[in-house]
C-alpha cells in the first residue's frame, strides 16, 4: 500500500509539472500564440500573430511569451510602422483623413468659441491644469467629453460602441467572442454606428431618435429591472430613411472612405439625375427645376424628421456632488454612467473623486463633464446657409459652457460661442422620403421672394 502512494505521489508531480501556465487544457494541435488565443484570422492576414504583434510565440509562460508584445498594433502609434509595411498607401491616406484629424468637429466648435483665433489640429488642443482660460476650458471639453469616437479611443463600455483602434476601428468587429480577428474590406454599418450613435448622423438612418436623459424617460421595467440599453442609450423608433428599406448600407453612399487617398461630397443627383424613375429635373415641380438644384436642398423637402437638440449645457464639476446628477445618471457616456451609479449608495465620505480618461493622451485627469438639455424634438427647421442655399438647420452650436472646481468656486458660468448668429448649421438628415407638402409650398414661396429680390423690376421709363 505504501508503494502506491508512492506511485500516485510521482504521477501527481508530473501531472502538475506539465500543466504549466500558459499551457494548461490547450489543444496539442496548436502552436505558438494560439495555445492560448482562440482566433478567428482571414486568410490575408493570417501571417502569424508576432508579424504584428511582435512578442515571442515561442515563450513558455505568459510572461516569456509577452515579451515586447503590441496588444494594438494598428494603434494610431504603431499603424505606421506596422500596418504600412504592406499597406502604405491607405496608412497615409487615413492620417489625413476627416475621421483621423476630426478636423471638422474640432474646427466648428473652435471657431464657434474663437472666431478670430487659428483652429488647432488634434494634437494641438491645448491641456491646461488647472483651467484657466477658455481656449482650456473648450479644449478639455473636447478632448475629454466630446471627441469619444477617435481613432485612438476604444469606445464606451457599451455593446455596441466597443471597437478596436487605429484601422481596426472600421475594419475589425470585436464583439463577438471568440474574438474576430478578421480584417474586412468593406465596412459594415455596425461598425459606423459604433460611432455615428445618438442624435447624430448615421443613427437617424436607422430611423432611431435619443430618448432624453432624466430618470422618468427610461423604458418601462422588464422584470423589475430597465432594459438592456445598447450604445448606453434608448430610443424612440422613428421613420427610417428611404434607401435604409431598400437595404443600403452605408458605403453605398460614402464609398470613398479615408483609406482611399480622396474625399468625394455625395449628392443626390448623382444617382437620381435620371433613371427608372424619369429625370430628376422637371421644369413643373417646384424644387426639380434646374435653378431650383443649385439653391435648394434636396433635404428641404425629402427629410421626413431631424434632429433638434436645444439647449445643450456641459458642466465640469471637480468636487462632484452625485445625488444631484442620479436624476440625469444615464448620459451617454459610460464614464460618467458608472461613477454616479456607484456613488449615490455610498456615504459622502466614501465617494471618488470624478476624472475622465483624456481620448486623446489615454490619461485620466481630476474633473467630470456632466450634460444636460433644454429641449429636444424632431421637427425640422428650414433656414439659409452661408451661401444662401435653403437646407434644413440644427443648432449644434448652442451650447453653454460651465465649470466648477475643487474650491466650489464657479471659473467660468455659462459660456457661450461668440458667433450667435451661427448656432444654428444646416445638414443633411439621414431620414429621407417622400416630400412634405407644406415644405413644398413653402419653398415656393421661398424661390418667388428669392427671385423677386434676384431680378430687378424694371423701372418706369423701361415700360415705355
Amino acid at each position: 500500500m505504501g508503494r502506491l502512494y508512492i506511485h500516485i505521489a510521482i504521477l501527481t508531480v508530473c501531472l502538475v509539472s506539465v500543466y504549466q501556465p500558459g499551457l494548461a487544457g490547450l489543444s496539442l494541435g496548436k502552436s505558438g500564440c494560439r495555445r492560448c488565443h482562440n482566433v478567428e484570422i482571414d486568410q490575408a492576414h493570417d501571417i502569424g500573430c508576432n508579424t504584428c504583434h511582435h512578442g515571442r510565440p515561442d515563450g513558455y509562460t505568459m510572461a516569456q511569451a509577452h515579451q515586447g508584445l503590441i496588444s494594438m498594433p494598428s494603434h494610431p502609434a504603431y499603424m505606421a510602422r506596422i500596418c504600412g509595411r504592406c499597406h502604405a498607401r491607405e496608412v497615409a491616406a487615413a492620417r489625413t483623413s476627416i475621421h483621423f484629424t476630426l478636423s471638422g468637429e474640432i474646427g466648428t466648435v473652435w471657431s464657434a468659441f474663437f472666431p478670430d483665433e487659428q483652429v488647432p489640429g488634434l494634437s494641438g488642443l491645448p491641456v491646461e491644469k488647472p483651467i484657466r482660460t477658455k481656449e482650456g476650458l473648450v479644449s478639455d471639453l473636447l478632448r475629454r467629453r466630446c471627441l469619444r469616437c477617435h481613432v485612438y479611443y476604444r469606445g464606451d463600455a457599451y455593446m455596441g460602441t466597443q471597437r478596436g483602434t487605429g484601422c481596426a476601428a472600421c475594419h475589425m468587429d470585436i464583439q463577438s467572442i471568440p474574438w474576430d480577428h478578421r480584417f474586412h474590406r468593406e465596412v459594415p454599418d455596425s461598425r459606423c454606428l459604433s460611432c455615428h450613435y445618438g442624435n447624430f448622423v448615421g443613427w437617424d438612418y436607422y430611423g432611431r431618435f435619443e430618448t432624453d436623459y432624466p430618470y422618468d424617460y427610461r423604458a418601462p421595467l422588464v422584470k423589475g429591472r430597465h432594459m438592456a440599453r445598447p450604445y448606453g442609450l434608448e430610443w424612440h423608433e422613428m421613420t427610417p430613411d428611404i434607401h435604409k428599406k431598400a437595404g443600403m448600407h452605408c458605403t453605398d453612399c460614402h464609398p470613398s472612405g479615408p483609406c482611399q487617398g480622396k474625399r468625394r461630397r455625395v449628392k443626390c443627383i448623382d444617382c437620381h439625375l435620371s433613371g427608372n424613375r424619369g429625370p430628376l429635373m422637371d421644369q413643373r415641380r417646384i424644387g426639380h427645376r434646374p435653378g431650383d438644384i443649385r439653391v435648394v436642398a434636396c433635404v428641404a423637402c425629402h427629410a421626413v424628421w431631424s434632429f433638434q437638440d436645444q439647449g445643450r449645457s456641459l458642466i465640469r464639476e471637480d468636487l462632484a456632488d452625485y445625488d444631484d446628477w442620479s436624476y440625469l445618471s444615464v448620459q451617454g457616456d459610460s464614464e460618467v454612467e458608472r461613477i454616479i451609479k456607484d456613488s449615490i449608495d455610498l456615504p459622502y465620505s466614501e465617494w471618488p473623486l470624478p476624472r475622465m480618461l483624456d481620448k486623446i493622451s489615454g490619461r485620466y485627469r481630476n474633473g467630470m463633464w456632466f450634460e444636460g438639455f433644454t429641449k429636444r424634438s424632431w421637427g425640422v427647421r428650414l433656414g439659409e446657409d452661408r451661401h444662401g442655399c435653403l437646407s434644413v438647420m440644427r443648432p449644434i452650436l448652442d451650447l453653454s459652457l460651465s465649470y466648477i472646481d475643487s474650491d466650489d468656486v464657479v471659473r467660468f458660468d455659462s459660456l457661450r460661442p461668440d458667433s450667435i448668429n451661427g448656432l444654428w448649421l444646416p445638414y443633411s438628415p439621414h431620414t429621407i422620403g417622400p416630400a412634405d407638402v407644406f415644405r413644398t409650398i413653402y419653398v415656393r414661396s421661398w424661390l418667388e421672394k428669392r427671385d423677386k429680390e434676384v431680378i430687378p423690376r424694371p423701372k418706369a421709363e423701361d415700360k415705355r
